[in-house]
């Protein structure tokens, strides 16, 4: 199965794709929302890919796990990627939360580039489904 991870962000969108064994996440792409259709890119990768599954990230409040205004244009982008794949590919919700400070601490390490930052948060919520996740 080929799977992607999402982060979705109001500016950027990270992708991340697993490997052909379905075991490792890495990093994909990032769409930038300022100069590129983020449903299109999607469906464009989906297409090249034959992508089966979408990981995408809902962050939530860190205190108490509530919804944010965040939260709520994250669902939205989800509802309209659904509509516009329709029914063959699924298009599953993870909760993100942490997930960008993490990527921000793994790309210090690295020392790569920040405009990695969504690409690898969206390896970290895929990597977190391919373990923890169910197909």
């Amino acid at each position: 199965m080929n799977v992607l991870g999402i982060d979705i962000g109001d500016r950027y969108i990270g992708v991340a794709a697993t490997d052909h064994s379905d075991a490792i996440a890495y990093r994909y792409a990032t769409i930038d929302r300022k100069s590129q259709d983020a449903l299109q890119e999607l469906q464009n990768i989906v297409k090249k890919e034959s992508i089966e599954r979408i990981i995408a990230g809902v962050p939530y409040h860190v205190e108490d796990g509530s919804e944010t205004k965040q939260t709520l244009k994250t669902k939205q982008f989800i509802i309209d990627l659904r509509a516009l794949l329709g029914d063959s590919v699924g298009v599953l919700e993870m909760d993100e939360t942490l997930t960008s400070k993490e990527a921000k601490q793994t790309l210090s390490i690295e020392g790569a580039d920040v405009s990695q930052e969504h690409a690898e948060a969206a390896r970290l919520i895929l990597q977190d489904f391919l373990i923890h996740g169910t197909y």
